[in-house]
């Protein structure tokens, strides 16, 4: 069975890599940023912390900035995923052969997937996880030094891939609560917690720095997200949320481990994968009822969920698992295969006649500067145009509240004199100082943008 899902794994490696050398499709908006993002290094963004951005940065050194080179990034990070997955799986008392199996399968789940083809910050954030939660397991056995210090610098580079690593130390405080191992260990290994502590903030401390010097923005947006003022009650969205979890970790496993309940027992290794799990999907569930969540924001409680489902699973009915496997594998081949085929389908929007957009309004433009309105355009344009001569800024009117980090970095100047072509609405730049004439030229109705898009020729007198 081993040799059988590693040829098949194999295989989907091989269509996936087929599919970004001849698709015709673009990068995605949030891809185009974090590719920008590479090219302007910072000890944090707007948006996210720093670390994808850094990782980023060192691979398009080595192997460029094409297409298909960023596409083969997300295969690096899960390849070093699976082997961090598998020794996950060692440390919650699978065998060797059971782990194998349970690491293969985890990666056709239809999250794994999907993450697959998309540079993002989830990428790091599931690696340096694993590998946080494979350190805990290590030190409740063996508590050396060298466990404390990778621990604490696993996490802090977990956080330093995405906020969202807050969870880690939610689930481990609730952890110490409920084992009691790991709270004798709290107190007789003190020095080494301490140490753990010490160098997790060590690792934090340029990314610390950065959000002082800009006001704590980064953080700020984050909890943006989750405020209470867009307060919007909503049965529909926690029902939608629970959906996608199901579907993302694969409803054939999820219907197979409720099958097979009634054998499920509360072991530490139960016990340690429903603590970083449960917690995570309740606070987002609760967050998604009061004001929204993505799919995407429970992504480190799918790694215990997986690994629960398939540990209960593979040991009652190891055929449900095969099925599972297979179930997965024929999602991943049609993703892949209509990735090849550049589909027509309404779900590849996003990433479709960027180029072609970008072609006729070079047309227009030549060298000269452009002015864009929208974070996603922004990013899209800028890697496309990323051997040519344009700048590109964004509308910014100084002391105004800053919405994305290229009003940081490339904010139009109130004393703005040089002709530009806008891609926005005129409204954007009433604030420039200088008389200017505005031509709309063109209004393109285009997938990738869910609004037209306004193309000006901005003369100033």
């Amino acid at each position: 069975m081993n040799r059988m899902f590693a040829c098949l794994v194999l295989a989907i490696v091989g269509l996936k890599v087929s599919a970004s050398f001849f698709t015709s499709f673009s990068l995605y908006g949030d891809e185009a940023q974090y590719w920008l993002w590479s090219q302007n290094l910072d000890l944090g963004y707007f948006s996210k912390p720093p670390l994808l951005a850094w990782f980023l940065s060192g691979y398009i050194r080595l192997f460029g900035d094409s297409f298909f080179s960023l596409k083969m990034f997300p295969l690096l990070i899960y390849f070093l995923l699976f082997f961090s997955f598998y020794g996950l799986c060692l440390q919650l008392s699978l065998s060797k052969n059971k782990s194998i199996i349970c690491s293969f399968s985890f990666l056709l789940i239809p999250a794994a997937t999907v993450s697959s083809f998309l540079i993002s910050t989830d990428l790091l954030l599931l690696l340096f996880w694993v590998l946080s939660m494979t350190k805990l397991l290590e030190i409740r056995k063996d508590g050396s030094v060298i466990n404390f210090v990778l621990l604490g610098v696993f996490l802090g580079l977990a956080f330093l891939a995405k906020y969202a690593a807050v969870y880690f130390l939610l689930s481990f405080l609730i952890l110490v609560s409920a084992d009691k191992t790991v709270l004798t260990s709290l107190k007789s290994r003190a020095l080494g917690w301490l140490s753990c502590v010490l160098v997790l903030l060590l690792v934090l401390l340029p990314n610390i720095y950065w959000n002082i010097v800009n006001g704590w923005i980064t953080i700020a947006h984050t909890s943006s997200n989750a405020n209470l003022k867009n307060l919007n009650l909503n049965f529909g969205e926690p029902l939608k949320f629970l959906v996608s979890q199901i579907f993302m970790v694969g409803p054939i496993l999820f219907l197979s481990f409720l099958y097979v309940f009634r054998s499920f027992r509360l072991d530490f290794e139960n016990k340690f994968l429903l603590i970083f799990s449960l917690p995570i999907i309740i606070i987002i569930l609760f967050e998604s009822f009061l004001v929204r969540a993505n799919a995407n924001w429970a992504a480190p409680a799918l790694i215990s969920l997986f690994i629960l489902f398939f540990r209960l699973v593979e040991e009652k009915k190891k055929n449900l698992i095969v099925i599972n496997f297979g179930i997965n594998y024929v999602f991943a081949v049609f993703l892949f295969v209509s990735i090849l085929i550049s589909s027509n389908g309404k779900m590849f929007d996003r990433i479709r006649g960027i180029d072609v957009f970008v072609k006729e309004i070079l047309k227009k433009t030549g060298d000269m500067d452009l002015v864009i309105s929208d974070r996603i355009i922004f990013s899209n344009i800028s890697y496309e145009i990323r051997d040519r001569p344009n700048k590109i800024y964004m509308p910014y009117k100084g002391g105004g509240v800053i919405t994305n980090h290229f009003q940081m970095i490339s904010p139009l100047s109130q004393a703005q004199e040089s002709d530009f072509y806008l891609i926005g609405n005129n409204a954007d730049i009433k604030y420039l100082l200088k008389a200017n004439q505005m031509k709309l030229l063109k209004e393109f109705d285009v997938p990738f943008s869910s609004n037209n898009l306004k193309f000006y020729e901005v003369i100033f007198k």
